[in-house]
């Protein structure tokens, strides 16, 4: 036989293998999406803040697929994502569930929701099943103390956001209002809070007249109001949930007590707090990670994008920090190469990039670092920021910053 038939005919039994062979192996090796859960709180107490994180992942999730999904080098070609969301009813035993279900779905990562109960519950199954978990919510601190190697959080944490208020109140001109109340509510990132509230207060000089606390199912708040409000309380410290905000507003005005100051963390945060309340929503202050009046690169594009999609006149105060944390784990899952669950979590642990919200690294323990904050006070059914951290404050006019209000008693708006 020649030499050059014999070529022919060995070069054809390869081609007959690859073809017979070819599409299974590159089915195992290139699949057709890369997995992805979202554990959301859509229904239950923490459903208005899931319901607002959801749209804000279906943008990224839409923006990266038009671009032919996440460039993963193993298989030279990018991937496109496939978006799982599963609702854990604002419960941490259904959230432990939820993130199971995931894990045998084939999901490489989770995106979180808000709400500390469901991280605290989350985290133990993410450590189990060797998935990322990242999310914008939970001001924790907790979770992130546990040896935690797979949750990471975009939104602020309690040790850095609770001293603000205080940092705040005096970069304004003086006198101060020194005299503090502090209504707790028996959660555990509210119970770290009220001990850095604790802590800030007595380093800066500021006097704790009134403490109580009080069970996260309260619908009457007349004790702690008429209690503050003898005390002489001028400035009202609180972490709410969502459905309480509006009701102690309510029962605040009908007691007559209006501290100068009231800064509240979680219930103020949904942009329906404002509106529903109109001008008894004025004043009041919060923490975030971000706002809509943000003008860094990327922001107006998010904006737009929400408006359209949930029909909002004003973008949710989550929404940033929702968008971040798909753009964060998909970069992350880019620079890991591949679809290896501890890769992609090294990956994201090595995160330093500028977003949305502002540059974004992380500790080993999962926690931003050197997080620009920001206070946002309501006035006229919208959000102004009124207060920056030294963070925030590097990126001079995209964040801008209004004067601080105090607020007027009742008598007098």
């Amino acid at each position: 036989m020649r030499k050059g038939n014999l070529f022919i005919i060995i070069g054809s039994c390869v081609l007959a293998l690859m073809l017979i062979l070819g599409p299974g192996i590159i089915a195992q090796a290139a699949p057709k999406t890369i997995k992805i859960s979202s554990v959301l709180s859509l229904t239950g107490k923490f459903a208005g803040m899931g319901t607002q994180i959801k749209p804000s992942y279906e943008i990224f999730l839409d923006k990266i697929n038009a671009e032919g999904g996440i460039f993963i080098k193993k298989y030279g070609k990018k991937i496109p994502i496939e978006l799982r969301v599963l609702d854990d009813e604002s419960d941490g035993l259904k959230t432990q569930a939820q993130l199971e279900v995931a894990n045998s779905w084939g999901a490489v990562a989770n995106l979180g929701g808000l709400g500390c109960a469901s991280f605290e519950m989350g985290t133990p199954i993410a450590m189990k099943n060797k998935m990322t978990w990242i999310g914008p919510g939970c001001g924790g601190w907790m979770p992130h103390q546990l040896g935690n190697k797979w949750l990471f959080s975009i939104f602020h944490k309690t040790p850095f956001f609770s001293p603000m208020v205080f940092e705040m109140i005096m970069e304004q001109p003086k006198p101060w209002p020194k005299k503090v109340a502090i209504f707790e509510i028996n959660q555990l990132d509210a119970l770290e809070t009220n001990l850095y509230w604790q802590q800030a207060a007595k380093t800066h000089g500021f006097d704790i007249v009134f403490h109580k606390k009080y069970a996260a199912g309260t619908k009457d708040f007349s004790a702690l109001i008429t209690g503050a409000k003898a005390a002489g309380a001028e400035i009202l410290l609180a972490y709410p949930l969502p459905p309480m905000g509006p009701t102690m507003v309510k029962q605040m005005k009908e007691l007559d007590f209006s501290p100068k100051l009231c800064f509240w963390v979680r219930a103020p945060e949904s942009a329906t707090f404002g509106p529903s309340l109109g001008e008894l929503s004025d004043y009041i202050t919060l923490p975030c990670t971000w706002s809509p009046e943000y003008k860094l690169p990327g922001n107006d594009y998010l904006i737009e994008q929400y408006k359209k999609k949930t029909g909002k006149k004003e973008a949710d105060l989550i929404v940033g920090a929702a968008y971040t944390a798909f753009e964060v784990l998909a970069t992350g899952i880019e620079k890991a190469g591949s679809l290896d669950r501890t890769a992609i979590r090294d990956a994201v642990r090595a995160t330093d990039m500028e977003t949305v919200c502002g540059r974004i690294r992380f500790s080993d323990q999962g926690w931003a670092v050197d997080r620009g904050l920001v206070v946002l006070q309501w006035m006229g059914g919208k959000q102004k920021i009124v207060y920056a951290n030294e963070h925030a404050k590097k990126y001079g006019a995209k964040i801008p910053v209004s004067p601080l209000k105090w607020q007027p008693k009742w008598s007098e708006r």
